[in-house]
């Protein structure tokens, strides 16, 4: 990936994120509880013999927050209410920077005419939802989740449920608070240099900046990496959420559409 091309898809993903000074890079741990789990990883798909079998009971195992929908279009059409008759909008199934999306299930609807899937939108206003066809997407499996606890300045990487990895974050400033609620990794856009801004590596998210919205791109929030130990446990960003650059490298392989639970 040429480096300008990277550089200008950082600035759409993470144009809430400006750094309010930084520090020479320092060493630094972190707290490990399980052995390490860095090859990289996508979403599982769901068989064709699940889809197949698929009955209004089966589609409700897809409501647990680690299902998501992907398409091999470039577009996917996504309704206000779960029929065929409620308006519509085209979404782009592709970030800038040419990656596909996957879409993060919240809800599922058996109907007789079909079933139906509401997804998370990465647009804004944060908590946008929209309904697909189950039979326009293939629905997968997201083994990852990344939880973030505000007032502990803690990230917390989970694996099927099981904890992986627990760091300690810098987070939004009081008048440029972090976004709080469910979102989910919609780029993911590896650094030119561990020292710049967004140190080794970025994960933008598909929610918003609740303050900042004439930056470019809108003021998308973000996990992205740090050189500065010292960020770790403070309120230091404009909006994302801090990950030192050795812990960062523990989350760089987390595969799109892996939920990003920030809360409180």
């Amino acid at each position: 990936m040429r480096l300008g091309f990277v550089l200008a898809a950082t600035i759409l993903a993470l144009s809430a994120c400006s750094p309010s000074g930084g520090q020479a890079p320092t060493s630094g741990g972190s707290a490990t509880t399980a052995p390490d789990d860095t090859a990289t990883v996508e979403p599982e798909a769901i068989t064709a013999d699940d889809a197949a079998s698929d009955s209004a009971s089966n589609v409700a195992r897809f409501a647990d927050l680690s299902h998501g929908v992907k398409t091999k279009s470039s577009k996917l059409k996504v309704r206000k209410r779960p029929t065929r008759e409620s308006k519509s909008q085209m979404l782009g199934m592709t970030n800038p920077i040419d990656q596909r999306l996957v879409l993060l299930i919240l809800n599922v609807r058996s109907t007789a005419r079909g079933d139906w899937l509401e997804v998370f939108l990465p647009e804004r206003p944060n908590r946008s939802t929209g309904w697909v066809k189950r039979d326009h997407v293939r629905v997968v499996k997201l083994r990852h989740r990344i939880e973030v606890d505000l007032s502990r300045y803690r990230l917390t990487l989970f694996r099927n449920d099981e904890l992986v990895r627990r760091f300690k974050v810098g987070v939004g400033q009081d008048q440029y608070p972090t976004p709080k609620g469910v979102f989910y990794v919609w780029a993911k856009v590896p650094q030119p240099s561990p020292a710049g801004p967004y140190g080794t590596y970025a994960l933008g998210l598909s929610g918003f900046s609740p303050v900042l919205s004439d930056w470019p791109g809108g003021g998308r929030a973000a996990v992205h990496g740090t050189a500065a130990a010292g960020d770790r446990g403070q309120k230091v960003s404009h909006g994302c959420v801090r990950v030192f650059n050795d812990d960062m490298r523990k989350l760089q392989h987390v595969a799109m559409g892996t939920p990003v639970v920030i809360r409180r």
